[in-house]
């Protein structure tokens, strides 16, 4: 471990919070497009803002159309990369503090995109100054490379390499540690159909894909005002709560579960879930509702779809009911799904068209699983560098979660989420505590330090 070099990320931790803290206060959400601003102006602006700190402190920084940009030290040799992103899901509901407001308090960085994945980027790109500060003549490339829609598709990575060059390895600060080196694959179906003769007028639910619904609602007309008291006698399975209240007519039923990263639904409580099996309950329900309650309801593991397995690898199949649109006429909702590596995608989206034959079901994406062998130079790099670090024992990781990672040829996630810290990506009060996002500046220093010298 270069202990010179450890010195300046502790001499630097308090410009790493201020910027970390500001960059959270752009709203980076994926916007309206504009002719040059492709995920909206809040993407834009925080890109912007990243690439200024960049300059600031001498590193060359490039903008990409402002689709993706990237800073970098060095001039030649094998090109390295760290892979971040700038954008962030929707926040949702439940927040004790303003989730665009970068407040530090308690110990902590609070704000969407604290730990996914602004936080950790920030804190690359503060290990890449800091080398920089070294004065060390850099014999091969660094770029911390900063995406623009992670969340939502990686258009814009996709742009920057069509651009830019590829680099030939690399890690992404957006996962945990010590290192991941398998990755399932990650599919979404949207699944509709017409809808018949209902007095559900609108069901709505969920916020993205990605994360366990928090909230769903249904609007019903009914002049039986007594349905309220029979709402009263159900319980839903998984734990949500439920509200109803009538108006002109019209009963609105709410339902209020627990967010969560849609690659662990086991860990939140599923609104959409509990809302179907409401309306199935209170005889409510169309066929494309009752189906989609009978062959998904509140599993996780897609048992009734016929998809659920597993293998030794990467473990378990999950699925998630991220998202449902329906009015009168029409029904959509969108399923996200974290598949084994060894799974096959054509077989699963078989499956599925199989047991919902009613309805319409239509692959949106899927990015290939990830898989990088414990033998590989890069695995060793990032284990020595760890273990010289924070003391402690590497060892790899699979997860569901889908990461920049799968961008390279040759990349893990590394980091920033250290053993037995609560994971709290896509859910109210996201935070990183600040004694941890500086011990990430310190672990990418070490390992930039090496990759360049």
């Amino acid at each position: 471990m270069n202990k010179e070099l450890d010195k300046i990320v502790l001499s630097l931790k308090d410009d790493l919070f201020k910027e970390a803290s500001e960059i959270i206060k752009f709203k980076s959400v994926e916007g309206e497009k504009e002719d040059d601003a492709p995920f909206g102006k809040g993407v834009k602006n925080a890109l912007n803002y990243a690439l200024e700190i960049g300059k600031k402190y001498g590193l060359t920084a490039k903008n990409v159309d402002n689709y993706a940009g990237h800073v970098e030290y060095g001039s030649d040799g094998k090109l390295f990369g760290v892979l971040g992103h700038l954008d962030v899901v929707p926040e949702g509901e439940g927040w004790s503090v303003d989730p665009y407001g970068g407040i530090i308090k308690d110990g902590y960085l609070w704000g969407r995109g604290a730990i996914d994945d602004k936080g950790p980027t920030i804190a690359a790109l503060f290990a890449l100054i800091a080398v920089k500060k070294l004065g060390v003549e850099p014999k091969s490339r660094v770029r911390v490379i900063f995406g623009t829609n992670e969340e939502t598709g990686w258009k814009g990575l996709k742009y920057y390499f069509k651009h830019e060059e590829m680099p030939e390895w690399g890690v992404t600060p957006d996962a945990d540690f010590p290192i991941i080196n398998c990755e399932k694959g990650i599919v979404n179906f949207e699944i509709s159909s017409e809808r018949n003769s209902s007095d559900v007028v609108l069901i709505k639910g969920g916020d993205a894909s990605n994360m366990v619904a928090a909230h769903a609602k249904a609007i019903i007309k009914t002049e039986d005002k007594a349905l309220i008291k029979r709402l009263n006698g159900f319980v839903p399975k998984n734990g949500a709560k439920i509200e109803a209240h009538y108006e002109n007519g019209k009963m609105t039923v709410e339902t209020f579960g627990k967010s969560a990263h849609g690659s662990k639904p086991d860990e939140g409580v599923n609104a959409i879930s509990a809302l179907f099996d409401f309306l199935v309950h209170a005889d409510l329900a169309d066929e494309g509702v009752k189906l989609l309650n009978e062959k998904i309801g509140y599993e996780t593991d897609g048992k009734s779809l016929g998809i659920a397995g597993m293998d030794e690898a990467s473990g378990k199949l999950t699925l998630n009911l991220g998202t449902v649109e329906a009015d009168e006429r029409n029904i959509k909702v969108v399923v996200n799904i974290r598949y084994p590596i060894f799974f096959n995608v054509d077989m699963i989206e078989s499956q599925i068209k199989m047991a919902l034959k009613n309805m319409q079901v239509t692959r949106q994406h899927n990015q290939a699983p990830l898989y990088v062998s414990p033998d590989s130079d890069l695995i060793k790099l990032l284990s020595q560098v760890y273990e010289d670090v924070t003391h402690q024992k590497a060892y790899l990781i699979s997860i569901g979660g889908g990461t920049y990672a799968r961008a390279l040829p040759n990349a893990v996630a590394f980091g920033p989420l250290f053993p037995g810290r609560e994971s709290l990506e896509h859910q109210p009060n996201e935070r990183i505590s600040l004694d941890d996002l500086l011990m990430v500046s310190r672990i990418y220093a070490q390992l930039l330090y090496r990759i360049i010298s």
